[in-house]
């Protein structure tokens, strides 16, 4: 008979973690096929999931490179909850000649008990626990257990943009192409209000790209993650500082965020463009002559969420950012030249 072994979930998003797995099953159980099974809605989760179709194809950029890795997408063209019971009786009636397996984790293994059917559920298939940190013991159903080589991720962890290491890169490409999860990228690191400045501040860079012909989602990135180490203490990028831009270390710290956040894009969320690590460096000083730098300082300046009347100044960015960035910069700079003066007196 033909031996599969059967891997779902969520997968919002899939990660390296649920590979190993489908590896690991090839080498320790001896299966012909790795299937790999997203869920509709997972009946005891509450969350809303990721759009099927993004998930979907999620799941086919990562297996690709693995002849015997398959999508079968049986529980999303059901369209309803998804059950294994259901799942299982369904593939047992196509394929009679197929002996599944079907790998649990942790997570799944606590709740099992809670499953639909799971008396009968024990006889369809084998079911092997995939233990991951040496957790499991003697379980109610007697289910084997298999080692594996600890994965630290998790699809919840990536959702808020950390562990993006454990994604492969060409989802990770494909997760900010869709702008996947990456508004809680930055949600889940800066205070409510900055979360909104930056929501609005990409916003209005998508708008200068646009008006400018140049790439919407480049600008709109720059915009959304200009401000993601706005957060941090000083201490904290103190030596992030001290070795990309020692020449600011002793400049006041509130212009760190920038350069700082330069290059935490690339190093943590996966962001290589030069144009838009560039962008964000120098958003607060505004001394970069590139285009999505000009962008992003601008739009910055003149977020309408700052309480005063910016939109004439949007209007000229909009329409030309060089002739905009220059209206832009003199009025900033004219202001901070009045701050420090009525400090002074």
């Amino acid at each position: 008979m033909k031996r599969v072994a059967i891997i779902g979930g969520s997968f919002d998003p899939i990660h390296l973690g649920h590979i190993e797995m489908g590896k690991l099953a090839k080498k320790e159980l001896g299966v012909d096929e790795v299937w790999y099974i997203p869920t509709h809605q997972t009946p005891l989760k509450d969350r809303e999931l990721t759009e099927d179709e993004h998930r979907k194809k999620m799941v086919e950029i990562a297996i690709q490179d693995e002849a015997t890795f398959k999508l079968n997408p049986i529980e999303l063209d059901r369209k309803k909850k998804s059950y294994t019971y259901h799942t299982l009786k369904k593939l047992l009636k196509d394929e009679p000649d197929t002996e599944f397996y079907v790998l649990i984790g942790s997570d799944q293994m606590a709740q099992f008990q809670d499953w639909k059917n799971v008396d009968k559920l024990v006889s369809m298939a084998h079911f092997i626990c995939v233990d991951r940190d040496g957790s499991f013991g003697r379980n109610d159903y007697d289910l084997e257990c298999m080692p594996m080589k600890q994965v630290p991720v998790s699809s919840s962890m990536i959702r808020e943009g950390n562990g993006l290491n454990y994604v492969d890169p060409r989802v990770l490409e494909y997760i900010y192409a869709n702008r996947l999860y990456i508004q809680d990228f930055v949600k889940s690191r800066v205070r409510h209000h900055r979360f909104l400045h930056s929501l609005s501040v990409a916003k209005l860079c998508e708008r200068f790209a646009q008006g400018n012909g140049l790439d919407p989602q480049k600008a709109y990135l720059a915009g959304l993650f200009h401000d993601v180490c706005k957060s941090m203490l000083p201490d904290q990028m103190r030596p992030w500082v001290e070795a990309i831009a020692p020449q600011y270390v002793n400049a006041s710290t509130s212009i760190w965020h920038g350069f700082v956040g330069g290059e935490v894009i690339d190093r943590v969320f996966g962001i290589k463009d030069r144009q838009i690590k560039n962008a964000i460096r120098w958003h607060v000083l505004g001394l970069s002559d590139e285009p999505y730098a000009k962008i992003v300082y601008c739009a910055d300046k003149l977020d309408p969420l700052r309480g005063y009347d910016s939109s004439a100044l949007i209007k000229a960015c909009e329409k030309d950012i060089d002739h905009g960035f220059d209206l832009t910069k003199d009025q900033n700079d004219k202001y901070i030249q009045q701050k420090r003066k009525e400090g002074t007196q």
